[in-house]
């Protein structure tokens, strides 16, 4: 029994689950500062925490989460992070110099259209280009001048092009200093990246990913995808393979909701934001435009967090009654996902938590706040959570019974990162297809839900091209 897993799967809210702090809260008896010099039996302190902790795992009926799938889950991690992500660093230090220059010649750019140089890390001084002399409209201030947020420059992104190159300059300056600089700083003497990955975190159930962070690389930004080529197989006679799960919160949502119409677009293998288009805007599959496909995407998701129309008319830049009608159609053609958006809400309200399918417990508090607001985050996180929750639990299973199985089969491949729905593998050429049919077969079998989970299996000779 491990107390730590214990105690974050009977409330995944709190900032650390150290024995010290378990055993004073939960037994009261403080054992670390001045004056407690004295002999304690921690074995005896351990037992008690013990006997606590599992009482209340069975009480939730968590003894296949903890049992299953977290502690097996340990041992997975700590040979994920032994063996670690091959760098080529050569390209590293190459894509540093080119980013160097792209950021030298944004400043130019910046500076050329502002009229003078000045420090555009410093909102202070960007605040007085903007505001005063180039007489930008004034969003919003701040104790210090004027803010400079994402959000403001969002809002002024079509008064002047200096807005763009600003919003460009700080995305890859950022991408330079967390991924390119800070990629320098933790390779290893073996040429390799060891991240950290922590199973008490986050509240949904996921893994973190830290010292690096290898989970949280832009993918949306070309040059944070570029950041991916960078990462390469141990040696020359490997390449690397990613396995994605394919839209497996929508799916999860489907099994969850019960919702036939969605069970039966994923059952009958239907692009599924394509029949979403055709619902929400009432057309036949063959006229859904592209556009429509992408804002039906966008719908599909912002569903699953429970997206309200403000947000979404945001998102997609349309008008609020737009998006209003948008969502109305959704849940028109989707009426057991309806359902379930009131139905868990009235369960969170009730019980001040959700639970996934592998019985996942996270507490929501927020959702019986008399605050408008924080009611109304409340309840998107107990419409989410489940989704999420679930959707990480079927990961962490799948990571175990890959783990398992290419131990048991005796092969040199090797698990080496997980991303949220994807496994990363390093796999040694004359074991590819063996592996390949091994990992597939697990991940899409590894639990038996309404729909099928499908698994996109890439390969490349780096992680940028195994995607």
């Amino acid at each position: 029994f491990d107390t730590e897993l214990g105690a974050y799967l009977l409330d995944s809210a709190k900032k650390e689950y150290s024995l010290e702090t378990l055993i004073d809260k939960i037994l009261r008896i403080c054992i670390v500062g001045e004056g407690h010099e004295r002999e304690i039996n921690k074995v005896a302190l351990l037992k008690g925490l013990y006997e606590i902790l599992e009482k209340k795992i069975e009480e939730y009926k968590m003894e296949e989460l903890l049992y299953k799938v977290e502690q097996p889950l340990t041992e997975a991690i700590s040979y994920m992070e032994a063996e670690g992500f091959t760098i080529d660093k050569a390209r590293l230090e190459e894509l540093g110099i080119k980013f160097a220059q792209d950021i030298k010649e944004m400043e130019s750019t910046i500076f050329a259209l502002s009229g003078e140089e000045f420090n555009i890390k410093s909102p202070k001084q960007l605040g007085k280009i903007l505001f005063e002399k180039l007489d930008l409209p004034v969003i919003k201030k701040t104790k210090t001048g004027y803010s400079t947020n994402a959000e403001v420059l969002e809002a002024l992104v079509d008064k002047h092009p200096i807005i763009t190159e600003i919003t460009r300059y700080r995305q890859l300056t950022k991408i330079f200093s967390t991924y390119i600089e800070g990629l320098q700083a933790v390779i290893d003497t073996d040429c390799r990246i060891h991240s950290n990955f922590t199973q008490t975190v986050t509240t949904t159930g996921r893994l973190s990913s830290t010292e690096p962070n290898l989970q949280n690389i832009p993918i949306k930004h070309e040059m944070g995808r570029a950041i991916r080529k960078v990462f390469i197989p141990h040696n020359d006679q490997c390449v690397i393979l990613s396995a994605d799960y394919s839209q497996i919160e929508l799916r999860v949502l489907a099994h969850i909701a019960q919702d036939e119409n969605l069970i039966e677009a994923f059952i009958n293998h239907s692009d599924i934001h394509t029949k979403t288009a055709s619902e929400v805007f009432n057309v036949p599959l063959e006229e859904v435009t592209s556009l429509m496909r992408s804002n039906a995407k966008a719908v599909n998701f912002g569903i699953v967090y429970g997206i309200g129309e403000f947000s979404l008319a945001k998102d997609l830049n349309i008008s609020r009654k737009e998006a209003k009608i948008y969502i109305e159609n959704y849940l028109e053609s989707y009426p057991k996902v309806k359902k379930y958006m009131e139905d868990i809400v009235v369960e969170a309200e009730k019980n001040n938590s959700v639970t996934t399918i592998m019985n996942r417990r996270r507490f929501i508090f927020e959702i019986n706040s008399t605050n408008k607001i924080v009611k109304s985050f409340g309840k998107r996180l107990a419409m989410n959570t489940p989704i999420q929750g679930s959707a990480a639990d079927i990961i962490k299973m799948a990571m175990i019974n890959v783990f398992d199985k290419l131990k048991q089969e005796g092969l040199k491949s090797t698990l080496i990162l997980q991303v949220h729905d994807e496994l990363i593998l390093n796999v040694y050429k004359d074991e590819l297809k063996r592996v390949e049919y091994l990992v597939k077969q697990q991940m899409e079998n590894v639990i038996k839900l309404s729909v099928p989970l499908e698994v996109q299996i890439s390969i490349g000779e780096t992680w940028y091209e195994a995607k």
